[in-house]
This record gives structure tokens, C-alpha cells and sequence, in this order.
């Protein structure tokens, strides 16, 4: 959830991000069409040459027109497919799918895992948020699912997580949580984005160590989703994103 200023996933994932975005969101090149120089023999004439080079010229016009609506980058079918696991797992693809696989044009790389591996890595404060939150509905860590939607091309350091708590309701999911994160002193604050209530949680030492520290926790179903951005925009979009994909 709420990490330093680079993301956990680039400490996991190394020097495998940029090949996995190396091929993504800007595939589709259209080049202009070269049967236009069908016609250099009619140089005899250089009063024909005249009259056909403006034609030629129009032509070109035409291709680049076309050309924006031929590349449609924001749609999800410009993103590559997984094609490298990169060490980060898929334990739960069900879970993965409850997250967006594009959120403002850019491409997101899912993965999962148990929340007690992610809890082991040596990044973010936030581990010592999940056992006492769990502890409330019987629960621990190594027996709850958390997947990842995360712009592993570093233009935007934006991240979706989702963590299933199965036969626990969104209210229980989102109330609890904010109990264990005011208890830690960290600043919890309802708000509505996007029409949707929210919770508003800050990390305190990330924050002030420059890193992004504020995160936006909403829950439906059993599923609790925590968004890291400080982009408004993305932010909204990947609410309603996930409205409507659970």
C-alpha cells in the first residue's frame, strides 16, 4: 500500500520493468502509403509534373488524418499480455481480475500474492497494519490473498491493490482498518471522490520521508482496495473502474 517514493514492485521486480513496457502502449505505427510515386514517368512534360505534384502531395494529407484514429492508444488491447512472470507470482488470478488492467491510458501489470510475503518484504510501513486488522474477523495474514494493478513503466508511480477477506462485509472491511491505522497515529479522513466514500490514510514517516504516503481505501463486497496516487485524475478513474468491474 503505502510505500517509499518507488513502489515495492520495483524492488521485487528490478531490471525487468522496462523490458516488460518496452513493447506496450505505443504499437500501433502507421506509415504513409508509398504507391503514390507510381508516376515519376511523366517527367517529359514540365507542365504535367506541376499539375501531378500537388496531387501527390494530398495524398500524404490524408494518411496522417487517419492515422490517430488507427492507433487508439488508450484502449486496453495496445497493452501487452504478461509474457514473463518476473518472479512476482499470480497465486490468486481471480483476485487479479478484480483489478483494472489500464487506468488513464497507461498499462498496468497485475500480480499476487499472500499477504504474508508481501508483509516479509523489507518495503513499506504498512505491514503493521494487516495483523491486527485481520485478528478482528479471525484471520492471518498467510491465509489472505493481496493482488496488484502496477504501472511498471514508472510514468505515473500509481498502484491498485486488492486484499479478499472472505464473508467479511465492505463496512467491517474499511471501518476496522481505519480503528488499526488511528491507532498507529496515522491520520485517517472520510471523504467522497467520485460520488463514492473513501477513506483517506496517511502514513506518517513515508510522508515525510518524500515518499507517497497517502493512500485511498474503498471496499465492496469482501474485497478491501487500497489506491496509491497523487494524480486526481487517475484517482477518480480508478474508482470508477472499480465500481464497475466488481
Amino acid at each position: 500500500m503505502i510505500r517509499r517514493p518507488d513502489s515495492h514492485a520495483s524492488a521485487l521486480i528490478g531490471i525487468g520493468l522496462a523490458a516488460v513496457l518496452a513493447t506496450g502502449c505505443g504499437s500501433a505505427a502507421v506509415t504513409a502509403s508509398p504507391t503514390v510515386t507510381a508516376s515519376p514517368t511523366v517527367t517529359a512534360s514540365p507542365t504535367v509534373t506541376q499539375t501531378v505534384l500537388p496531387q501527390a502531395t494530398a495524398t500524404p494529407t490524408t494518411t496522417p488524418a487517419s492515422s490517430p484514429s488507427a492507433s487508439g492508444s488508450t484502449s486496453p488491447s495496445v497493452c501487452p499480455s504478461p509474457t514473463q512472470d518476473l518472479g512476482l507470482g499470480h497465486v490468486n488470478a481471480a483476485l487479479e481480475d478484480k483489478l483494472p488492467g489500464v487506468i488513464g491510458g497507461i498499462c498496468l501489470e497485475k500480480f499476487s500474492m499472500p499477504l504474508s510475503t508481501y508483509m516479509a518484504s523489507p518495503i513499506g510501513g504498512d505491514k503493521v497494519l494487516y495483523t491486527p486488522w485481520l485478528v478482528k474477523f479471525g484471520k492471518t495474514p498467510d491465509q489472505i490473498d493481496l493482488a496488484e494493478a502496477n504501472d511498471l513503466s514508472r510514468t505515473e508511480h500509481f498502484f491498485v491493490q486488492a486484499i479478499q477477506v472472505p464473508g467479511v462485509e465492505a463496512a467491517a472491511l474499511t471501518g476496522e482498518f481505519a480503528n488499526v491505522a488511528r491507532k498507529e497515529k496515522w491520520p485517517v479522513t472520510p471523504k467522497s471522490i467520485a460520488a463514492t466514500s473513501v477513506l483517506e490514510i496517511v502514513d506518517p514517516a513515508t510522508d515525510a520521508a518524500g515518499g507517497r504516503g497517502t493512500a485511498y481505501v474503498y471496499a465492496k463486497g469482501d474485497i478491501m482496495y487500497i489506491i496509491v496516487t497523487d494524480n486526481e485524475s487517475l484517482l477518480i478513474e480508478a474508482l470508477i473502474d472499480l465500481i464497475n468491474l466488481t
